[in-house]
């Protein structure tokens, strides 16, 4: 089912794993009827919910510049490169979900406080 909420993220976000924008594509679970729309990242070929520009980019940056690798066991390639941006992604829009910058709708400008993580 199409919402109102899909339509909004596949134009204000991207893919956590490339930064490639999003499109909506109707997915076929199962031979019987299962299918729904879903966010798809086309360069990715992967279904993927995504996030805002500037947390990929902030993720992005994290982990070229720290040289962040939370996949120490795997091998060092462009698929690692990316999980480890996705995982940036997670942490950080976590953070700034528990901080009352970020919301179903996008960054919040101004910020509100969260009393109960200050």
């Amino acid at each position: 089912m199409l919402t109102q909420e899909m339509k909004s993220r596949s134009e204000r976000c991207c893919c956590r794993y490339c930064g490639s924008k999003l499109a909506i594509h109707v997915v076929i679970f199962n031979q019987y009827g299962g299918a729904g729309a879903e966010l798809y990242c086309p360069n990715c070929n992967k279904i993927e919910f995504g996030t805002e520009p500037a947390i990929y980019t902030a993720a992005k940056d994290f982990v070229d510049e720290m040289d962040f690798s939370h996949y120490f066991n795997l091998e060092d390639n462009e698929r690692t490169y990316q999980l480890n941006i996705a995982k940036v992604c997670d942490i950080l829009s976590w953070g700034g979900k528990s901080l009352g910058w970020l919301d179903k709708n996008g960054l919040k400008y101004p910020t509100e406080n969260n009393e109960v993580v200050l």
